[in-house]
């Protein structure tokens, strides 16, 4: 959800971002707004714990038990928790924040966020993280307003959001709950179940095809995921408990709501990466994986428009593994202009059964069919030069990592200087004045 935050107006409670103020109240906790029975955080204003919370016990002012804040699109109340490796215990359906709660500092946070009488924690690492859970169909995307007895309209910005509406690969999208998730910084995302989330009900029973899905304006789409042996919340991952983490980090604005969903064919392996560089004439393919299950083989596809799309060249897959392993291909005869690649990854197939697959995401590279760019010497120890260096407009040199190291809007004549860098590989880009786009490996020695 991407919001204004304002403050309240016209009403007896005093908005207030709360910071010198909460010193006052000791290491704990500090500004409650107002009480209705439980602790009440109300539109606008904040309220931050800068220790652990105990949601049995309470303490440092907050009360045992439910913590509500109001969600008010706009203008909501937030329960902040502030410090690094900090953790929230005893939550349960009958304690919780009802609303929305942000994390500030290091280490993962297992967030105590619920919704009417059900708990529905996430877990991000990321600096800055705000969410809150909705016990509530997407479809309608619509939860109850304790402060009014009524109903608040479709929450947040962007709902309802329809599970009819489903990317590559997605079956069926939960009806019973969705998450809020906001940050603008890359982090592994979380989301538990219990009994009440219908997970055997939603994958027939194959927690294999249970995946995380966020909504990206128009429809749910599969975000790379995999179930966590041991849960976020202790004990191990099953049809009526557990937590499904994302294989990579990513930022939680990328999408506007999250949830679970059911795949139509469970992914024969977890790729973790898939890269695609021009290098001298042709383009080398390399790709990760962290988990194969009954994987077979990788078959690379290539297309110039993403529509026809050829078959190019099969790579052997591990078949089954639980550890990072690499892979690569080199296409030796890419057409001229842009390469479209993508890894279509294959089941064995059981019992004379069609095998299943999934396809992996898009990449592309240009290749320059005409004017050759040489580099020499490679490796190199003092200068690299470029041949034709005059039709290069802008080059820039990075580690392997993508931290960029030399940018230049032309190349100098008598070559880089790379005397002072570290030896190991780099990666250059070029970028000619027909804006041709080649990468090339770099290898730096003394």
């Amino acid at each position: 959800m991407k919001q204004n935050y304002t403050s309240s107006s016209g009403t007896r409670w005093i908005s207030t971002t709360v910071v010198a103020a909460l010193l006052l109240f000791g290491p704990v906790a500090r500004a409650q707004e107002g009480s209705q029975g439980n602790t009440t955080i109300f539109g606008g204003a904040q309220m931050t714990f800068f220790g652990n919370h105990n949601f049995v016990t309470g303490g440092g002012g907050a009360q045992p038990g439910v913590i509500l804040t109001e969600r008010a699109s706009g203008n909501f109340g937030v329960l902040n928790f502030s410090g690094d490796n900090l953790t929230s215990t005893g939550a349960s359906d009958a304690g919780y924040v009802d609303g929305y709660v942000r994390k500030y500092g290091t280490g993962t946070f297992v967030f105590p966020v619920g919704d009417n009488g059900f708990l529905g924690q996430f877990a991000a690492s990321a600096d800055g993280t705000m969410g809150a859970y909705f016990h509530a169909d997407p479809n309608t995307a619509i939860t109850s307003n304790l402060f009014t007895g009524s109903d608040y309209t479709a929450l947040p910005n962007g709902g309802p959001f329809a599970t009819s509406s489903v990317g590559a690969n997605v079956d069926v999208v939960s009806t019973v709950e969705y998450w809020d998730i906001d940050g603008a910084n890359a982090t592994p995302l979380t989301l538990t179940w219990d009994a009440g989330s219908a997970i055997a009900s939603l994958t027939g029973s194959q927690l294999n095809k249970l995946t995380i899905v966020g909504w990206n304006g128009t429809e749910w789409v599969a975000i790379p995921s995999r179930v966590d042996t041991i849960s976020v919340l202790g004990g191990s991952s099953d049809l009526t408990t557990g937590s499904i983490t994302t294989v990579a980090p990513l930022a939680p604005d990328t999408y506007t709501a999250y949830t679970f969903a059911s795949l139509l064919v469970p992914m024969p392996v977890t790729l973790v990466k898939f890269t695609a560089v021009a290098e001298n004439g042709t383009v080398l393919l390399g790709w990760s994986t962290t988990e194969e299950t009954n994987s077979d083989r990788f078959e690379i596809l290539r297309s110039t428009d993403g529509k026809k799309w050829a078959h190019i060249g099969t790579v052997a897959s591990s078949g089954e593994s639980k550890v990072l392993v690499n892979y690569r291909y080199v296409d030796r005869n890419p057409v001229a202009g842009v390469n479209l690649y993508r890894l279509k990854m294959i089941d064995r197939a059981t019992d004379g059964d069609n095998a299943a697959f999934a396809y992996s995401g898009i990449r592309d590279v240009r290749v320059d069919g005409g004017l050759t760019i040489g580099l020499y010497p490679n490796p190199v120890s003092d200068k690299l030069l470029i041949s034709n260096s005059d039709e290069v407009r802008e080059l820039n040199l990075s580690t392997v990592s993508g931290t960029r190291i030399i940018h230049q809007l032309r190349p100098p004549k008598d070559g880089i200087d790379v005397t002072r860098l570290t030896p190991g590989i780099y990666m250059l880009s070029l970028t000619l004045f027909d804006g041709t786009i080649s990468t090339h490996k770099i290898v730096v020695s003394r």
